[in-house]
């Protein structure tokens, strides 16, 4: 009889603790890159995450910014020197049962020399407001790739096809006029060397 009570109370206790430890709410994507090619993104980024309440009762998620360890990072990347470079905005969203919820980085990255050609990885985690004895937190792996070259300001930087392709029509004229002066002088030349 005893035993069976052990059961009982084991089983119970298993079921209590199964039904605490079921997430209340899903993100997605996992993973989201953010890939600069010709210049540094300052605000808004246009990428979004989604968050989505599987309870039936509003669920109130914010969030924080987190550098993974260095074993749970991906090859090739390496930490983002600074989390304050990252924000998402809202900080806060209640979400009505069954509902979902899209928050949106924003990108501050300084445009130095060390920040160019850079492939950074950091972590948004999601959490819910601490109700029950465990509170799931699901994390985003956020890929930031820098643009490979730096960019020179002036026209130093620029070289001869870049200088050619903006000035095209210019140049354009200046042959046109060039021919229609050349064709003029030679039908000129022609029709005096007629008359005499």
């Amino acid at each position: 009889m005893k035993k069976s009570y052990l059961i009982f109370l084991l089983f119970s206790i298993l079921l209590i603790c199964s039904s605490n430890c079921r997430a209340n709410f899903s993100v997605t994507p996992r993973e989201l890159s953010i890939k600069m090619n010709d210049y540094f993104i300052q605000g808004n980024s246009s990428k979004k995450i989604s968050v989505t309440n599987q309870i039936e009762e509003s669920i109130n998620v914010s969030w924080y910014l987190d550098n993974p360890s260095q074993e749970l990072i991906r090859e090739n990347k390496t930490l983002i020197p600074s989390l304050t470079w990252i924000s998402i905005e809202p900080e806060w969203k209640v979400i009505p049962p069954n509902g979902s919820a899209f928050f949106y980085i924003y990108l501050d990255i300084p445009e130095e020399k060390n920040n160019f050609n850079q492939h950074w990885e950091s972590w948004p985690i999601f959490k819910q407001k601490e109700t029950e004895f465990f509170n799931w937190e699901h994390a985003v792996r956020l890929y930031i790739d820098t643009p490979e070259i730096i960019q020179q300001n002036g026209e130093n930087g620029k070289n001869l096809f870049s200088i050619f392709s903006e000035n095209i029509l210019i140049i354009f004229f200046i042959v046109i006029i060039f021919i229609v002066a050349t064709i003029s002088l030679l039908f000129l030349k022609n029709r005096n060397k007629k008359s005499y």
